[in-house]
């Protein structure tokens, strides 16, 4: 259904002007509804009308899991599945098949999450809502709101739709996790400017707020995804991530893989037949050599890699919900930070009183006088003034935009006692002073504002009877002082801005608060910024090169839309940054799901930001975003190191089996043989550089330039070296024995030599080689099970089952004796890198 009136401030072509900025007269024109509310065969009419679509289909579930099996990796695992049956290997094909589908029903869970987040967002809203139909009030399902509807509110109210406001008795809802404001925001009947910010339409309530205090009626003017919350819903679902380095990098790998592939199927087959050999058996090396050459165990190793990190971040408080982000947290270069619930509390405290405290307090709590406050500032001034003394409160005159104070009578000796609060300007107005007491105070209150407060003035006055009415009492007040507010800043944020911006990430605080809030809280935090930029339609005024100007140093914005917050992602994406978003409300959510990095807070956070987001610190502490970069980046430096060595020992385990070939000779490893190396190769490469421990100077580097590739210099070096020397330390053993025992030997002299070099080279090539033991210790563990699988295969009839023959005393002198020289070749070649580096 097309909404009435527009969710955002961008005009709808139904309204000349927005209906915040409308008189109710003109609304209940425009919406064909009337205070009665609607008829029945209005509401009928209007239900029928409605286009009601449900975007989580299983269709789109469907879509996913298809997109995800045409991907070049899931085809190469399909090949190796297919190829491994044609082996006779149907064990190892259903375990392929396996994986196969538990990557597709990943995909089906990542859109059923999709769906999730928006069945969030319409959660906030309530299951019902309380709506005048022809002249009765009614429950109705929110499924049934249509615009037109009379919504009537109260205190406690969840509102279910976005309602143009036409009647409102002391009515304030809170809006900070839409609006990014906190505390309670009054509203009332009255138009506002038409370029008003979303957290200064007064005239409107939006669906999923809740009403704080006071009551209301107001004209639905937009339902379901037509309101804000449902816009931002939009936005999270059209969000977009960026591919990480190392996704990019496995798309190649498997590409070339496959072209790589294709070839040895073809051209070894097609080299033995030109030789005069038979086909069939040609036929069969080939397919040898390309089960060797796809790398189908990769993506499992990086899924179980990648897991491992996880798991170490979660011990620190921060939940992984998707695990492509422990790689890209660390990959982080500019973190937008959202202030309230984030860098903040999301609570008032007072941070100062500006006249006499005990009474500034008293009269503070009794102008509002509710026993248990909902609006922060009630809850913060009835908590600071303790028990009141035992009185008969008279009448109220609930805040309203319009007064901008309010006020509590109460019973008093001789009369009555009444207590006034609001906006520092309207209690001044009330208040008989002079203009030079006038001037002194407002210049206090200039000097607080300058601080980031939220400030409020308190006066009284003492009569003999109940005023009439609201008029009648805030008149000739006395002044009696004015109080200040603070939402404080969370625990260690202001260090862990400090430890990333000594880490190469730069902070900026992007919040839909006041200017001066905002930059208060960013100079508390260590955020320093020589201007703070107003979001909505001044931001829209710059285009994005100068936008991006503005942001290639610590900045803060203010009064951000979820659209600004969205774009100033986009805009340092495409410029080359890795982007971290921080947020715990509706209004983050785009942000949050369009970032490299989405970090929502999980005590406070709402369901929405949760769901959107890639990290979730459980805690809500802020300075777990440091451990979780460090960790990052130690998990990003060992899966790179960890990939190299897998490709390196892919490469010698085709290049040991391509040579014999093309010259003629049997295939050193039948697939069996190469399944139980690759598990070797694989669960070495995990143990051997995941498990190690994290360099010290890992927050002392910059972060690594996202516009470098996954694989480079120092990786395709590594590759190299483990290509060089594998190959050196199993190849020649392998021509050697076969020239002087035959192939069954040969095979033997290859397998053993295969699992003692993997080990040999892994333990050279580590990070820290002179690391202790005790720092590493799954490490020996593993070599003592590679070894130990070596000398049951080659030197027991163990090995036989598997076609393995035991190693007589010569052949296994050669293959230990060629290993140590490929061994040696491999450290050799490290350090003469090492050296060249220095130089």
């Amino acid at each position: 259904m097309a909404s009435a009136t527009p969710a955002s401030s961008r005009a709808n072509p139904a309204w000349a002007v927005p209906v915040h900025a409308q008189p109710p007269a003109v609304v209940w024109e425009r919406t064909g509804s009337r205070p009665g509310g609607l008829r029945p065969e209005e509401v009928a009419q209007r239900r029928t009308a409605a286009v009601r679509t449900d975007r989580g289909s299983s269709s789109a579930v469907l879509g996913e899991v298809v997109e995800s099996l045409t991907e070049p990796l899931m085809l190469l695992l399909i090949v190796v599945a297919v190829l491994t049956a044609i082996f006779g290997e149907l064990r190892d094909a259903i375990v392929i098949f396996s994986v196969i589908v538990l990557i597709g029903a990943v995909e089906a869970i990542s859109e059923v999450r999709a769906k999730r987040a928006l069945k969030a967002l319409r959660d906030l809203s309530a299951p019902t809502a309380l709506v005048r139909r022809d002249g009765v009030a009614r429950a109705v399902p929110v499924g049934a709101l249509v615009v037109g509807d009379v919504l009537l509110v109260e205190a406690g109210s969840v509102v279910a739709a976005d309602a143009r406001i036409v009647e409102a008795d002391g009515l304030a809802a809170d809006e900070s996790r839409l609006t990014g404001e906190p505390g309670a925001a009054a509203k009332g009947p009255e138009p506002v400017d038409a370029d008003a910010p979303l957290a200064e339409r007064s005239s409107l309530l939006h669906a999923g707020t809740a009403v704080v205090s006071g009551a209301g009626e107001g004209v639905v003017v937009a339902v379901g995804d037509e309101t804000e919350i449902g816009r931002l819903g939009r936005l999270v679902a059209e969000a977009k991530e960026p591919p990480t380095p190392l996704q990019g990098a496995m798309a190649e790998l498997a590409r070339a893989a496959l072209i790589v592939a294709v070839a040895a199927c073809v051209l070894v087959p097609l080299l033995g037949v030109l030789r005069g050999q038979p086909p069939r058996e040609m036929l069969l090396d080939g397919l040898t050599l390309a089960f060797a050459t796809i790398p189908e165990e990769l993506p499992i190793l990086v899924t179980a890699l990648v897991a491992l990190g996880g798991l170490r971040l979660a011990r620190q408080g921060a939940l992984l919900r998707r695990l492509r982000a422990a790689e890209a947290v660390g990959a982080m270069t500019v973190l937008l930070a959202d202030k309230t619930g984030t860098l903040t509390e999301n609570r008032l405290l007072i941070e100062r009183i500006d006249g006499d405290r005990e009474r500034v307090l008293a009269a503070g709590a009794a102008a509002h006088g509710a026993a248990e406050a909902q609006d922060p500032v009630d809850r913060a001034l009835t908590e600071a003034a303790g028990e009141p003394a035992s009185s008969e409160r008279l009448a109220r005159y609930p805040f309203d935009p319009v007064r901008r104070r309010e006020s509590g009578v109460w019973r008093a000796p001789g009369g009555a006692w009444l207590a006034v609060k609001g906006a520092p300007e309207a209690v001044l107005d009330a208040c008989a002073m002079s203009e030079t007491e006038r001037t002194s105070v407002l210049a206090r209150v200039a000097r607080l504002a300058e601080d980031g407060l939220r400030i409020i003035a308190v006066a009284e006055r003492h009569v003999s009877s109940t005023p009439q009415d609201a008029a009648d009492a805030e008149a000739e007040l006395d002044f009696v002082g004015l109080a200040a507010f603070r939402d404080p800043l969370r625990a260690g944020v202001g260090d862990a801005v400090a430890e990333l911006a000594h880490a190469g990430v730069r902070t900026i605080v992007v919040s839909g608060d006041h200017p001066d809030t905002v930059a208060a809280a960013a100079r508390e935090a260590g955020v320093r910024a020589s201007e703070v930029l107003y979001g909505g339609a001044r931001l829209d005024a710059l285009d994005d090169d100068e936008l991006a100007g503005r942001l290639r140093g610590e900045a803060v914005i203010a009064r951000a839309t979820p659209e600004d917050k969205l774009r100033l992602v986009r805009i340092l994406q495409e410029r080359g940054e890795s982007v971290a978003v921080t947020g715990d409300g509706v209004n983050d959510a785009p942000a949050l799901a369009a970032a490299n990095v989405g970090i929502a807070m999980g005590a406070r956070g709402t369901d929405l930001a949760r769901q959107a987001s890639d990290l979730v610190l459980v805690d809500d502490a802020y300075p777990t975003i440091v451990a979780a970069v460090e960790g990052g980046r130690a998990l990003a430096s060992q899966l790179r190191r960890s990939v190299a060595f897998y490709l390196g020992a892919k490469l010698a385990l085709v290049a040991v089996i391509a040579v014999p070939l093309v010259f003629g000779l049997p295939a050193p490893f039948h697939p069996v043989h190469i399944v139980i190396l690759e598990l070797f190769m694989d669960v070495g490469a995990s143990i051997a550089f995941v498990s190690e421990p994290m360099a010290p100077d890992t927050m002392d580097r910059p972060p690594r330039d996202p516009a470098r590739r996954f694989l480079d210099e120092t990786q395709l070096s590594a590759i190299a070296l483990t290509a060089m020397g594998l190959t050196a330390a199993v190849l020649p053993a392998y021509l050697l024995v076969h020239a002087r025992s035959g192939a069954s030997m040969a095979i033997a002299a290859a397998v053993a030599g295969w699992l003692i070099a993997n080990v040999a080279i892994a333990w050279s090539l580590r990070a820290r080689p002179g690391l202790p033991l005790r720092r590493n210790v799954a490490f020996p563990v593993w070599a003592l099970v590679a070894l130990f699988a070596a000398f049951i295969l080659s030197l027991t009839q163990a090995g036989a089952s598997l076609g393995v023959k035991s190693l007589t005393a010569g052949a296994l002198g050669i293959t230990a004796a060629v290993a140590a020289a490929g061994v040696a070749i491999a450290a050799a070649g490290r350090v003469v890198l090492s050296l060249s580096r220095r130089l």
